[in-house]
């Protein structure tokens, strides 16, 4: 089985392009015509040693944006609430809550609700507090000017 020889600009992948790497150049393909059984000498188009390295490459897509990374929020959220809505309306049976000197009922979907906004700002005011932080050390430092 002997190895066909290739054509065209060499790969990145080929490694170097000295002489019996695998690379073939514009002199070899031309030393070694190729013919078929029937139709005879094949002629093959060839593409100059790095032309292929040399043409720009077109960017179709912009990549990541802060408008793109806006709309998949937007639309995660909007998820999120109409699965908190179809929760909140499958668990409308009353439930009583007492809690210290406070005593009421509501559907037990809504007091379950109320406890994950609790855990959110939970964890929002540690981050509100960092955040505090951080702006008055860059007043101090200047560097927020």
């Amino acid at each position: 089985m002997t190895e066909q020889p290739r054509y065209g600009a060499p790969s990145p992948a080929d490694g170097p392009t000295s002489p019996g790497t695998g690379a073939v150049s514009r002199a070899d393909v031309a030393a070694a015509p190729s013919t078929t059984p029937a139709a005879g000498p094949v002629d093959h188009p060839t593409i100059p040693d790095g032309a292929a390295a040399a043409r720009p490459r077109i960017r179709t897509s912009p990549g990541r944006t802060k408008i793109g990374g806006a709309w998949i929020g937007l639309i995660l959220g909007a998820v999120v609430l109409v699965f908190l809505l179809v929760f909140v309306l499958q668990n409308l049976d009353p439930a009583r809550v007492a809690f210290l000197w406070f005593e009421a009922t509501l559907p037990l979907g809504i007091w379950l609700l109320f406890a994950a906004i609790a855990g959110v700002l939970l964890l929002a005011i540690p981050g509100l507090g960092r955040m505090v932080q951080w702006r008055r050390a860059s007043r101090r430092t200047g560097a927020g000017r």
